[in-house]
């Protein structure tokens, strides 16, 4: 999916990679068409397959054509395809690439999402889940059996934000002739771009940080070009592609991305630093602070920073959820990812329906906040969560 822009730098890339300036517009405009007009070069384009082949949008659209060729040129990829929902792309990558019989290595640290589909769904079609530690590359080693066949990572856990040591999961993915699969939500192509780091799949909720606005739901899947175009047909039978309509939407939000991150991040070490001087708080968890467990690992895989953030308020759930209905500026509701703050407390939300004991091992502990750091002034955003606090 190269174009003309795979030799600039990162921020040029993200406003001009894969824009279609049809007509003169500056914008790709947006084609709300099921449907497009046969001709000899599509229906040889059917023939071969159809990726990218303009005929029918529940194949691809010149909206998504466009996200997909801006992602892949972002995070450096050889091709790409677009989904309906994250979930949507992750579900597609599992049911696409496994079969009866095959195993697969993750961690329960993983969104809670991923880890119902792995543990309710994949068991049922004869496909076998071990789970390891995110953190250590070597517990992941020690639960290959003969018939993995994948590895599945996250670049920062969801919520309790652990930093895997992609490079080092990529020397084991190689010694042993595995894929190497990573959802790269939280951190974005800007934060870190792990195909450079030796994984064959690179995955996105394109409703975070890609939108940015809090206005669509997505997601994508990058990498490898004959993995893509394996997954291909299993998108069209799976059915989960994106609208036209959300994919400018999408593509309007990715444009922004390197002026958003920046701020995300810095708000996000700013709060974080200044959490762990509060009584009310025991525990702070962010990248930037020297004392997160994988500080070093964070540095070397994601030195710029995440705009998550987590701590844990004294007092427990009832306690963080009375500072949660405190805030004013910061909403209380799910997601992230986008210019305004979101705050949730995972036991009732993202990870409800994660066993208890598992989420407690976790790190989900009582009172576990997570925080979504918007691109609002720093200073209003400690006054709510200052205020909130001392109301305790």
């Amino acid at each position: 999916m190269a174009d003309g822009n795979s030799d600039k730098r990162f921020a040029t890339r993200s406003v001009h990679a894969g824009t279609k300036h049809i007509e003169g517009a500056v914008n790709t405009p947006i084609f709300q068409s099921s449907t497009y007009y046969l001709t000899d070069e599509r229906y040889a384009g059917w023939a071969a397959g159809a990726q990218h082949t303009l005929i029918y949008s529940r194949l691809s659209s010149v909206n998504s054509d466009a996200c997909v060729e801006k992602i892949c040129a972002m995070e450096g990829a050889e091709d790409g395809e677009l989904f309906a929902s994250g979930m949507a792309a992750i579900s597609t990558v599992m049911m696409g690439l496994l079969s009866r019989g095959d195993h697969v290595v993750a961690s329960p640290d993983v969104y809670g999402g991923t880890y119902g589909l792995m543990t309710e769904e994949l068991p049922r079609f004869g496909i076998e889940v071990s789970m390891a530690d995110m953190r250590d590359a070597e517990s992941y080693e020690a639960a290959i059996q003969p018939n993995t066949k994948m590895l599945y990572i996250e670049t920062l856990s969801n919520p309790v934000l652990k930093v895997c040591d992609i490079e080092a999961m990529a020397a084991i993915a190689r010694k042993h002739d595995l894929l190497l699969i990573v959802d790269n939500t939280f951190t974005s192509p800007w934060g870190c771009q792990p195909i450079k780091m030796g994984c064959d799949l690179v995955i996105h909720s394109t409703t975070k940080y890609l939108g940015g606005h809090s206005d669509i739901v997505g997601g994508a899947v990058v990498g490898r070009k004959d993995l893509i175009a394996h997954l291909f047909p299993k998108k069209v039978h799976f059915g989960g592609a994106p609208d036209p309509h959300a994919c400018y939407l999408l593509e309007r939000g990715m444009r922004t991305l390197s002026a958003r991150m920046p701020i995300h991040c810095a708000n996000a070490a700013d709060i974080a630093n200044r959490l762990q001087d509060h009584p009310m708080i025991e525990k702070v968890i962010h990248t930037s602070l020297t004392n997160h467990p994988d500080y070093e690992t964070g540095q070397r895989i994601m030195p710029k920073g995440t705009g998550m953030l987590a701590f844990v308020v004294k007092g427990g759930d009832d306690a963080a959820l009375k500072f949660m209905r405190g805030l004013k500026i910061i909403f209380e509701a799910t997601s992230l990812g986008g210019v305004e703050s979101l705050i949730e407390c995972p036991f009732n939300s993202s990870h409800m329906f994660i066993p208890e004991e598992v989420r407690h091992a976790a790190g989900v502990i009582p009172g576990f906040v997570r925080v979504s750091i918007g691109i609002e002034d720093v200073e209003d955003l400690w006054d709510d969560i200052s205020s909130a606090l001392n109301a305790l």
